[in-house]
């Protein structure tokens, strides 16, 4: 199901942009970013320690959980039409991989070039994406139910067009994606356990992508 969808989001990506760019559908420019990318964090990772029932257990650290850096990718596509020479709106999705988590980012952006030396030069840009994070791809199990939620991602840039009018894509960013995770409780668990745990995703971002 995940290697369908994927190849679904692709393959859409794909003959919208050059479909619309073919049979010239709009008064403006049609635009696609398509973007591979890495989310840099630091999560943390609590320490289980029972003293009383083992003396062989190392020892919990001051504050009871530890730090680790970590690194997942993400797939994003920008499809939408410039409103002005600068400026394009558009709709961005994708594909955010959170530990065990897949996400589907569905949100509204806008990409905006604030600087250029010339028109055929490096451009400076900065966009913005806001909207929320679907689970429509993560795999489902008995164990948990994983609900995705806002998500915000500003990112500021480079443009390096090339001759054909297309550009290479170099951008910097900041995610922010809300996600909460429950445990469902077992018809065989006798001590009735479950827990509900929210996280405030805060990753940076570095993408390097095509634009056409």
């Amino acid at each position: 199901m995940k290697k369908i969808l994927i190849l679904t989001i692709i393959g859409s990506f794909v003959f919208n942009t050059s479909f619309a760019q073919t049979k010239k559908l709009f008064k403006y420019p049609f635009v696609n970013q398509t973007e591979f990318g890495v989310l840099f964090g630091r999560v943390k990772n609590t320490n289980y320690y029972y003293p009383n029932y083992s003396s062989y257990w190392p020892g919990p650290t001051t504050n009871g959980f530890t730090i680790q850096n970590i690194a997942s990718l993400s797939l994003q596509t920008f499809n939408g039409l410039k409103v002005r020479k600068m400026t394009t709106l558009g709709f961005t999705t994708g594909l955010d991989l959170y530990s065990t988590t897949l996400l589907v980012p569905v949100a509204l952006g806008v990409r905006h070039v604030f600087y250029e030396k010339s028109q055929e030069g490096a451009k400076l840009q900065a966009g913005l994406d806001a909207g929320f994070g679907s689970t429509i791809a993560n795999a489902s199990n008995s164990y948990e139910t994983v609900k995705g939620g806002a998500l915000v991602n500003p990112t500021i840039g480079f443009k390096f067009p090339t001759k054909n009018g297309s550009a290479w894509l170099i951008n910097l960013g900041y995610k922010y994606q809300y996600l909460e995770i429950t445990q469902n409780i077992e018809a065989t668990d006798i001590y009735n356990i479950s827990s509900k745990e929210t996280r405030n995703l805060k990753r940076f971002q570095v993408r390097l992508g095509f634009e056409f």
